[in-house]
């Protein structure tokens, strides 16, 4: 016997695989302030990063899509001041900062969520760049005299055992991220543990500057590395560009830039090695437009101008946005940021959001599965309709 959650799905997916409907954006709103920004995405589309209150304080929040309801951003809260969210996993636990003390948020907010507070090394946490499926977070904190910054490591459960250890005891530098074999980015090295404990290291190399020109922000679980890296030796900083590290030593390689752009970085990575980021567009950082990379690079890769893109498949939403920077990326094409969002008499903006862009569409060889978390995603909060033509248009609404 089917139950009504099979049979929805088979409904979605079979018309998901019918009609060619136009990608969907979803404005996932503030906690009553001016501006908010999508951080990172989990598989099941849950959303963190940060909101400002209507009090202009920016704390961290946790968005999901609910199936057969409204998608909904709540404010997960602080240890003091104000939060961020910078990285969630597909329990949807959340790691980030609050107060310069690091915090992972277990639970559900309103029922029983508690936002752990895991304390800090020296002088505070700076900011924590990445969160693995076993709940290890790295990021990295001042030393003891503000002097530079160091790497650390999370690891073990709150209140029962868990210890943040600095890693430049370990000649490690500052951690960008971590997967889910433990394997960790800093600079222009990949640390993967050691059987019997250490790390063995991994130099990914460089597009053709310097060593430490090189800021790997990203790796996904086979080892692929994304981030940024010079292209020219030189002492001050050249323009950047973003980068695929396919894990074969030296195998770094340039993504370019969007038409007219000087640089470019990776921030995320999917499983598929699909990479999220940001270009300019020849005006420096004032002029900042999302984009995914797809394929492989010098055989079939792209970097695909998401404004572009969603201009010409959805043209009354792309006429709203201006998608700054993709943040993060989940395994089905479902990509967050922060954009500009313009929906206002007069051509007013309302300011910068966080934002859910499916991108599902440009994602190889689409599954059941990511079909059906798309279908899932179609169900966000219904206040602000995505006006098309297309028959699904009643189906995908925008959450404002």
């Amino acid at each position: 016997m089917k139950s009504a959650g099979l049979t929805f799905a088979i409904v979605a997916i079979g018309t998901l695989q019918a009609m060619a409907a136009p990608p969907a954006i979803y404005n996932l709103g503030t906690l009553g302030g001016d501006h908010s920004t999508g951080n990172a995405i989990n598989n099941s589309g849950q959303v963190t990063g940060s909101a400002r209150t209507p009090g202009g304080v920016a704390n961290a929040f946790l968005y999901t899509p609910a199936p057969g309801g409204g998608g909904a951003m709540v404010n997960l809260g602080t240890l003091g001041g104000g939060s961020i969210g910078y990285a969630i996993n597909d329990a949807g636990q959340v790691a980030g900062t609050s107060n310069r003390h690091v915090f992972l948020y277990t639970g559900t907010p309103g029922s029983g969520g508690v936002m752990h507070d895991l304390g800090t090394l020296y002088q505070g946490t700076d900011y924590v760049s990445g969160l693995n499926a076993a709940g290890q977070i790295v990021g990295r904190v001042w030393n003891t005299n503000w002097e530079r910054h160091v790497g650390f490591l999370y690891s073990g459960t709150p209140g029962a055992g868990g210890a943040m250890v600095d890693l430049s005891l370990q000649a490690i530098g500052e951690v960008r991220d971590i997967n889910d074999a433990g394997q960790m980015t800093a600079h222009y090295w990949i640390y993967t543990p050691a059987p019997g404990g250490g790390w063995t290291k991994t130099n990914m190399g460089t597009l053709g500057g310097e060593d430490w020109q090189v800021d790997a922000k990203a790796i996904n679980n086979a080892g692929q590395v994304t981030g940024r890296s010079a292209t020219i030796p030189q002492s001050f900083s050249p323009p950047s560009r973003a980068f695929l590290y396919t894990g074969t030593p030296g195998s770094m390689l340039d993504l370019g830039t969007l038409p007219g752009g000087t640089g470019s970085e990776g921030l995320a990575i999917n499983a598929a090695g699909q990479i999220a980021g940001w270009s300019d567009m020849g005006g420096g950082f004032s002029q900042k437009r999302a984009f995914l990379y797809t394929g492989t690079p010098g055989v079939n890769g792209q970097m695909i101008d998401l404004n572009a893109w969603l201009d010409t498949n959805n043209p009354i939403e792309g006429a709203k946005w201006t998608l700054l920077e993709a943040r993060g990326i989940n395994d089905y094409g479902l990509i967050t940021g922060e954009g500009i969002f313009n929906d206002g008499p007069g051509g007013l903006s309302d300011g910068t959001r966080a934002f859910i862009l499916d991108a599902s569409s440009l994602v190889p060889e689409p599954s059941s599965a990511m079909l059906l978390a798309v279908a899932g995603l179609g169900l966000l909060a219904r206040r602000r309709p995505v006006a098309t033509s297309s028959p699904m248009s009643n189906k995908l609404k925008g959450a404002s």
